[in-house]
């Protein structure tokens, strides 16, 4: 299973080689044009699908974390709200509520993600291996 931690949240897709269009070309270029795989440079493409799957695993995780944190807030809001007026409590608490089906949501993703992420680099690690010899580890 593949561990990953970033040090800064990000909230938007940050393209490899700058932009999307910049991104498609790098892409194409490392996989070549022939159907049975074989002008693929696997070392490269490895560098830029690691480099790409981080960015958006980086940014399921920083909402994840801000789901966790605004669920809390509104939580504890919710608390010192009910010792005021209970209604306004209730309706922060609502926000809370929301926000933990917000982050289940980003869990799923989060898992479908990693799953996704941990299938292709096994795929892309094999085929390496299968044309240099060359054992490399997933993180």
């Amino acid at each position: 299973m593949i561990h990953r931690k970033f040090n800064k949240l990000k909230f938007k897709r940050t393209y490899v080689g700058g932009s999307k269009q910049r991104e498609l070309e790098i892409f194409h270029d490392v996989q070549g044009t022939k159907e049975d795989n074989s002008e693929v440079n696997w070392l490269e493409y490895r560098r830029v699908f690691t480099q790409y799957s981080d960015d958006i695993l980086n940014i399921v995780l920083s909402w994840r974390q801000l789901t966790i944190n605004l669920r809390t807030a509104f939580l504890i809001l919710a608390v010192l709200a009910s010792f005021m007026n209970p209604v306004v409590a209730l309706i922060i608490l609502s926000a809370s509520v929301l926000f933990q089906l917000a982050h289940q949501y980003v869990k799923h993703v989060e898992r479908k993600r990693l799953s996704a992420y941990d299938f292709s680099l096994d795929i892309i690690l094999s085929e390496i291996k299968r044309e240099t010899g060359f054992n490399f580890d997933k993180n």
